[in-house]
């Protein structure tokens, strides 16, 4: 069971609502996107490889919009309302120097060893393809089994199962 980190009572007024606390409003929330941002001038040169490997193989869909000035592009979850990651080019891009990761939770252990076969694949042809292998996670209450990749975006991809053990 997860820990509430808010205690206290925090009174929130947006027009006529109050709520009693930060947890009732986050938990109708979801995370329906990231954006991810490049150097100017390199996505272009980088599509063709993005497209073949996150929607080819992993089975993102790719959208780009007239709205949205510049080269860009949504990689989106097949239902569309879901999530998505929308990439774009900046004049400061994104820079993670730590282990700053996007998390995707699997539908079984078979599914993170797919994905991780697929990434090594890639790594054999294209060394921008980055990998960590983890140990599983051994917990009291759960057992991880996960890795990282990172490939032409400067963001890790954690792709994991968990485990729940029995009470």
């Amino acid at each position: 069971m997860a820990q509430r980190i808010f205690t206290g009572r925090i009174a929130l007024h947006h027009g006529c609502a109050t709520l009693d606390s930060m947890g009732k409003l986050m938990a109708q929330a979801r995370i329906n996107h990231m954006e991810v941002t490049v150097a100017r001038g390199t996505l272009a040169t980088m599509m063709p490889a993005l497209k073949a490997f996150y929607c080819e193989t992993l089975g993102f869909q790719s959208a780009q919009f007239d709205a949205f000035p510049g080269c860009h592009i949504f990689l989106t979850s097949e239902d569309p309302g879901r999530y998505f990651i929308y990439v774009a080019e900046h004049e400061k891009p994104m820079v993670v120097g730590g282990d700053d990761h996007l998390g995707f939770h699997m539908e079984d252990r078979a599914a993170v060893d797919r994905v991780l076969s697929a990434c090594r694949a890639l790594a054999k042809v294209d060394a921008r393809m980055e990998i960590r292998d983890l140990d599983d996670l051994n917990l009291e209450q759960t057992l991880t089994h996960a890795f990282y990749f990172r490939y032409l975006l400067p963001i890790w991809f954690d792709i994991q199962f968990v485990e729940f053990k029995p009470s």
